[in-house]
């Protein structure tokens, strides 16, 4: 092994920490956004004495991962004589594939195995085999990632490159990666390079960007979902959906060799941007003198004006080099920087210690270190049970969360009752249940998302309650509100550590873990001094009050809000802790209640709800108007109108109830729509798109409960995917 140190002075890594090799463009695949297509690829496989010599060096250098991707690294003849060689000389390698190993490359695999090996997964399978071109495609899909999955010590991600045919299609491909066995989801996005380059249609818009953002945040709660780098960088949305602050390595702690040797900075096949090439110099040569402009890169135009590039440092590479790197419209809010958390978060990579010249000492590392996700017993528990109903499993069949839980933890009851279907009718047993168990010693948002659920799904049921009954809802509600912010405040405050370290060493990794992977515990540190962080963020004993900040600025479910106007004359107030006061109002005129909210008017009014949506294809992120006619989405709106009593309280299940028994016809219908859209219309076109609600798509949830329960086939089963999707906040 070399004897190099980690990290150069000049801001790069002597060593690349990962090198990606193109083993091959070729593939047994036809995806329409396939980055190893191109007009003018020319590119041959290298000879194995060639990438034997080629792992060699590597070995010798000191690389801590090698990864091995395509094309289809599979359709190689001599994949396993490389694996056998990879092992011979105990490299560290990962792997990308879409297609299930032949009999002969297990052997190898079985005997060599990789660190981790991410799997591509489109969405169903009706989406996947026809954005892949091949019948059976999604079969083999999942084949491999049980395959790889039972391989010892082997980490698989299924890897979703999210485009405008399966977006829509997201949370069936949540349930399917779940219960696949896969350890982690990587959330991708497109690159204007090879096919994609020539489909503007499949790009996302800035609409389906935003909610993808919110779809991640919310899933993270649940399972191992990270946001890859193509997206960059996110402002104050970054914790939300990312474990460390985005680092693009491009150049600085990786590279790519593609198949005829040339080095480039990420997986572009554009040899422009080639350090050199591994027949002519050593990789070892290359490494340490290419990538000059990389390693010193300067910014220009807006991106050298704009106050967040100390932390985006302009975003993923492979973005700049296309002119799409810039999501700032996506993620920005102008009073960002106006607090303490906005402005600890919008620019926490610089703390990060990412700057060039960083200098390399030993510190001890703080006492707080950042999280790596490991699901808790109860989120285990809570993942489990849903993923067993959505993939029609009896209960119990994937769950081995569960007989590991401690009995005598106060959540254990609700728990068990939750698994085994026998949660109690009664509305006081319940309170009573949710009650006990927050004084949980296994805290988890996932957990204060059931206990709503145990106190509220009685509520779709019937409106004949007793106002003792709705007296101890609301009581109970109450208190889980502030239980609830009490446990994402403690759960939170490692999840930001990264991004508001002061003078403490940081563990960022320099390329995403849904991309490649490296071994938890891979990675390479970096801090700036102490004097700087001090003098820049304040003292280390702040970071609990930041964090505090920070959620507020967030809110928990904040993605279940209800919004409305009111035609009426009164005064619509929170009921809160047995006081009535006034509902904040938005700049238009905007109610907004949330999942703990009770609300009352002091007089009999009407409550204006828009459900909103917009139908056909819209103008994709980062692309420019072609035609007139390329803006013309069609918007649909229907307003509901909501009659509520005076001096009577609403909670906000009972609001959506009013709503569904005043409108039980308009409601069902949008429902009933939105649910029985053909999976695929045909194989490349998008214009077919239903509308996705945008505005109160939580009125239409009671209508999707008697859906789920009709028994019409596909629309039931997809209608019960849909209702644990809104359980899982």
């Amino acid at each position: 092994m070399g004897t190099f140190s980690r990290s150069s002075s000049d801001g790069y890594s002597e060593v690349p920490v990962l090198v990606q090799w193109m083993a091959t463009l070729k593939c047994n695949l036809s995806c329409r956004h396939c980055l190893s297509v191109s007009l003018e690829n020319g590119f041959s496989d290298m000879p194995l004495h060639t990438v034997k010599e080629l792992i060699d060096e590597i070995t010798e250098m000191g690389v801590e991962e090698f990864l091995v991707t395509g094309g289809e690294p599979l359709v190689r003849d001599d994949l396993p004589e490389i694996i056998d060689y990879l092992g011979f000389r105990g490299q560290n390698w990962t792997l990308n594939t879409a297609v299930m190993p032949s009999e002969y490359q297990m052997k190898a695999l079985r005997e060599n195995s990789p660190g981790f090996v991410a799997v591509s997964l489109d969405g169903p399978r009706e989406v996947h085999d026809s954005f892949r071109g091949r019948e059976g495609a999604w079969k083999e899909a999942m084949e491999a990632i049980r395959f790889f999955r039972s391989l010892p010590g082997v980490r698989v991600c299924a890897g979703t490159t999210v485009t405008n045919i399966n977006y829509r299609y997201l949370e069936e491909t949540f349930h399917l990666v779940a219960a696949s066995g896969a350890d982690q989801w990587g959330i991708h996005l497109l690159v204007p390079e090879g096919r994609a380059s020539y489909h503007s249609d499949l790009f996302l818009s800035k609409r389906q960007l935003r909610h993808l953002i919110k779809f991640v945040s919310r899933k993270r709660e649940y399972f191992n979902v990270e946001m890859a780098d193509e997206i960059g960088y996110l402002g104050s949305m970054e914790p939300l959906v990312r474990d460390f602050p985005l680092t693009c390595g491009a150049g600085i702690s990786q590279c790519v060799i593609l198949p005829d040797g040339e080095v480039v900075p990420c997986t572009t096949l554009d040899r422009s941007f080639s350090a050199g090439n591994i027949h002519n110099r050593p990789l070892r040569e290359i490494w340490t003198e290419g990538f000059s402009k990389l390693r010193n890169f300067e910014p220009d135009g807006e991106c050298r004006e704009c106050i967040y590039y100390p932390a985006c440092r302009s975003g993923c590479w492979l973005q700049r080099k296309n002119g799409t790197e810039c999501f700032r419209e996506i993620w920005h809010v102008p009073d960002s920087l106006k607090t303490a958390a906005g402005i600890t978060v919008c620019l926490g990579a610089l703390a990060s210690g990412l700057s060039r010249g960083a200098e390399d000492h030993k510190v001890q590392p703080s006492a707080v270190q950042p999280v790596v996700f490991d699901p808790s017993l109860a989120d285990g528990i809570i993942m489990g049970h849903y993923v067993e109903l959505s993939a029609g499993y009896l209960p119990g069949t994937l769950n081995s969360y569960f007989d590991r839980f401690d009995r005598g933890d106060p959540a254990w009851d609700i728990l068990n009752c939750f698994q085994r279907g026998t949660l109690p009718q009664s509305i006081t047993d319940r309170c009573a249940l949710v009650c006990s168990a927050l004084d949980t010693d296994n805290p988890s948002m996932s957990l204060a998302a059931l206990l709503w659920r145990v106190v509220n799904e009685p509520l779709f049921e019937t409106e004949d309650r007793s106002e003792s009954e709705m007296k101890e809802v609301y009581s109970t509600l109450e208190t889980l509100r502030g239980r609830t912010s009490e446990w994402r405040l403690f759960i939170f405050a490692n999840r930001l550590d990264p991004y508001i370290r002061n003078g403490r060493i940081t563990d960022p990794p320099f390329f995403m873990y849904s991309k490649a992977g490296p071994r938890l515990g891979d990675v390479e540190r970096h801090y700036l001094t102490a004097d700087l962080n001090g003098e820049r963020w304040g003292d280390a004993n702040d970071t609990p009050a930041i964090t505090a900040d920070y959620l507020l600025e967030h809110p928990y479910a904040e993605g279940m809000n209800l919004t409305f106007k009111s035609s009426g004359s009164g005064e619509i107030g929170m009921y809160t802790a047995g006081e009535h006061e006034p509902l904040t109002i938005d700049s238009i005129g905007r109610y907004t209640v949330g999942i703990f909210d009770i609300i009352e008017s002091t007089e009999d009014a009407v409550l204006l709800f828009e459900i909103s949506a917009v139908y056909g294809a819209e103008v994709p992120y980062g692309y420019e108007l072609q035609s007139a006619e390329e803006s013309d989405e069609i918007h649909v709106s229907a307003t509901i109108e909501v009659s509520i009593s005076g001096g009577r309280k609403y909670s906000y299940i009972e609001l959506i109830n009013a709503a569904y028994r005043q409108h039980r016809d308009l409601i069902h219908e949008k429902a009933f729509s939105m649910l029985s859209e053909p999976l695929i219309h045909d194989r490349y076109s998008t214009d077919y798109l239903p509308g996705d609600i945008i505005e109160n798509e939580i009125l239409l949830w009671p209508a999707v409960r008697d859906i789920a329960g009709s028994g019409i086939e596909e629309i039931s089963m997809r209608a019960m995917k849909k209702d644990i999707d809104f359980w899982m906040f």
